[in-house]
C-alpha cells in the first residue's frame, strides 16, 4: 500500500522588470503590495538567510501579569484503546496522526460555557473569566473554539499550569482568520473554529478579557472538543530535561519534580539518518520546518520547507504537500517548530535555538494528487525565525539519474536526511504511484536513509542545493531500500500557479 510521506538577484529582478515597462503603480495597497503582479521571465533562485530580525507576531508575557481570574477546571476522561487507534483520517497517505479530536459537552454550546465563566473587573474597568481543561494523558491539548460572537476588542490568553509564557490573540486577529476561511467557501462550524496553540502537558487554560463598557454578552463562544496530543510534541521529552535536571528518566515516568508525565519523541526508522552529522543541506536544514496542524479535530505532522523569492522580498513562503494542507481552514490552523533536530551529531537533545510560530498560514497555491503533483504553498501568518534560510529552487524540467536529497521530520522526529537519485517520472494517485515517462512526479531511489509518516511535504533538493520537488509518498523502508518514492514536479506546479508568488515581478497582496 502507497505510504505518503541560474539565480536572479533582487537588483536583476528589479532591472528586468524595469525593462518590461513595470514602473506603474496602479493597483498597489499602502503597503505597497499588488493583488496581481506581473510575473518575472525566470526559473531559477538562489537561496539565502532572510534579512529580518526576529519579530513573532504572538504576544508572550507570564501569566503572573494577568488579574487573578477564578477558573473552573473541567476533567477530560484518557482516550480509550479504541479512540486512540480510529483513525478518521481524511489526509490522504503520509501525515502522521499525533492527536485526536475529544468532546467537552460540558461547553460544547455558547449557553453552556458562559455558565461556566466566572466574570471579575479589574481596576481598570475590564472584565476577566478563565476556564481550565484537563485531558487524562494528554500530551498537549489545543482548543477549538467555536465562534458564533467576538468582538474585536477581546483578547483570549492561552497559557499552561507553568504559565512561563502566555499566547495572547485578539478578537480581531481570530475574526480576520475565520472572515479568510469564509471567503475561500467555508462556512462550516469547522470554519468557524479557531484553534489555539499546543504548548504541551495535559492542562490548558484560556483567560478572557474584555475591555471596559463591553458586556459580557457580547461574546458568544462555545468549546465543543480539544485536539487531544497522543505524543509529546515538545523539548521537554527530549534528552534537554534530563540532561538539565542531571537525571535519566524513563518512559512514562513523571519528570524530576513529579510536575508533568511525558513521553519520547517518536523515533525515526532505524536506518534514518541524523541531518546534523552531514556536511549536506547545512544551510537548508535551516529552512524546514515541523509541521503540526488540524482536520476535523485531529492533530497531524507533516513536513514544510521556506522558499525565497525572486525580489527577496522576505515573505515566509513555505513549501509542502497538498494532501498535508489543501485548504484554507486547515492553514489557519498551522502550528510549525523551527531548528527542531538534535544539538549535534546524534545527540540526543534538541538545538538550543528551537522556537515555534503558532498564527497559521494563507493557502496561495493548491494542486491535488491524482491531477496535479500533490504540492501547496503557504505564507505565514508569523515572520519566519531569526537564523532561518529561505531555500533556492529550481522550476525548470528535471532529467532523471541525478543525485538528490531531503530533509524532513519523520514520524514527527528530529530532522533527518535521505540521499539517492531520480531514476524515472511517474504518475500516482491517492493510493498508489507507478512509473510514467510523461508522469508528474520523480521516481526516487534512496541508497541512504528513508522517509516515512511526517516526512511527507518535504523538498526535494537537487545537488546543486536547489528544491526540484516535494515528497508526495511511496514505498521506500529501511528494508526496502530500492523501492521508490515519488515527488511532485516543482517546473509543473510553478507554471501552473506557484510562478505568481516566487516569481512575482512586484510584492503579491494576499
Amino acid at each position: 500500500m502507497l505510504d505518503v510521506r541560474t539565480g536572479l538577484s533582487a537588483f536583476a529582478a528589479a532591472a528586468l522588470l524595469a525593462a518590461c515597462g513595470g514602473e506603474a503603480d496602479e493597483g498597489y495597497d499602502n503597503n505597497g503590495n499588488h493583488p496581481n503582479p506581473p510575473v518575472l521571465q525566470i526559473t531559477k533562485v538562489e537561496g539565502r538567510y532572510h534579512h529580518g530580525k526576529d519579530a513573532p507576531a504572538a504576544i508572550t508575557k507570564a501569566a503572573l501579569h494577568l488579574p487573578q481570574t477564578p477558573a473552573r477546571t473541567i476533567h477530560l476522561p484518557a482516550l480509550d484503546a479504541v479512540s486512540k487507534a480510529a483513525l478518521d483520517d481524511d489526509s490522504g497517505p503520509g501525515a502522521m496522526l499525533m492527536a485526536k479530536a475529544q468532546a467537552v459537552a460540558p461547553t460544547d454550546s455558547p449557553a453552556k460555557l458562559a455558565q461556566a465563566l466566572e466574570w471579575v473587573r479589574s481596576a481598570d474597568g475590564a472584565s476577566h473569566a478563565a476556564l481550565t481543561i484537563h485531558a487524562a494523558d494528554a500530551f498537549g491539548i489545543r482548543l477549538g473554539l467555536l465562534v458564533h460572537a467576538l468582538p474585536d476588542q477581546a483578547l483570549l490568553h492561552v497559557y499552561s499550569p507553568q504559565g512561563q509564557q502566555v499566547h495572547t490573540f485578539s478578537g480581531a486577529d481570530i475574526n480576520a482568520l475565520l472572515r479568510r476561511n469564509a471567503a475561500a467557501g467555508d462556512h462550516s462550524e469547522e470554519g468557524r473554529t479557531w484553534w489555539s496553540p499546543d504548548l504541551g502537558g495535559d492542562t490548558v487554560t484560556l483567560h478572557l478579557t474584555l475591555p471596559a463598557g463591553l458586556s459580557t454578552q457580547a461574546l458568544q463562544l462555545a468549546l465543543p472538543r480539544i485536539s487531544h496530543g497522543l505524543v509529546d510534541p515538545s523539548a521537554f521529552a527530549l534528552g534537554a530535561s534530563a540532561r538539565q535536571h542531571g537525571e535519566h528518566a524513563q518512559d512514562g515516568e513523571q519528570d524530576p519534580h513529579g510536575v508533568q508525565k511525558y513521553a519520547p519523541i517518536p523515533q525515526a526508522s532505524w536506518c534514518a539518518l541524523d541531518a546534523s552529522c552531514y556536511k549536506t543541506g547545512q544551510a537548508q536544514r535551516d529552512a524546514v520546518a515541523r509541521m503540526h496542524y488540524i482536520k476535523n479535530g485531529n492533530g497531524y505532522w507533516c513536513t514544510g520547507t521556506l522558499l525565497n523569492d525572486a525580489l527577496e522580498t522576505d515573505i515566509p513562503y513555505l513549501l509542502t504537500a497538498s494532501h498535508c494542507v489543501s485548504s484554507q481552514t486547515v492553514a489557519n490552523t498551522l502550528q510549525t517548530d523551527w531548528f527542531f533536530r538534535s544539538e549535534s551529531c546524534n545527540a540526543s537533545y534538541v538545538d538550543a535555538r528551537r522556537t515555534t510560530r503558532v498564527r497559521g498560514a494563507t493557502l496561495l497555491f493548491s494542486s491535488n494528487v491524482s491531477q496535479g503533483q500533490d504540492m501547496a504553498l503557504l505564507a505565514l501568518n508569523d515572520s519566519a525565525p531569526e537564523g532561518t534560510y529561505l531555500a533556492g529552487w529550481d522550476a525548470r524540467l528535471h532529467n532523471i539519474w541525478q543525485d538528490v536529497y531531503s530533509i524532513h521530520h519523520p514520524a514527527g522526529g528530529l530532522a533527518k536526511i535521505t540521499n539517492g537519485q531520480t531514476k524515472r517520472y511517474g504518475n500516482c494517485s491517492r493510493t498508489t504511484c507507478q512509473g510514467d515517462a510523461h508522469g508528474r512526479y520523480y521516481e526516487v531511489v534512496w541508497h541512504e536513509g528513508t522517509t516515512q509518516d511526517g516526512s511527507s511535504g518535504a523538498a526535494l533538493f537537487s545537488y546543486s542545493n536547489h528544491v526540484i520537488g516535494v515528497l508526495h509518498g511511496g514505498f521506500a523502508s529501511c528494508t526496502a531500500q530500492s523501492r521508490p518514492d515519488y515527488h511532485g514536479r516543482l517546473d509543473l506546479a510553478f507554471e501552473a500557479g506557484m510562478k505568481n508568488y516566487l516569481a512575482a515581478a512586484q510584492r503579491p497582496r494576499f
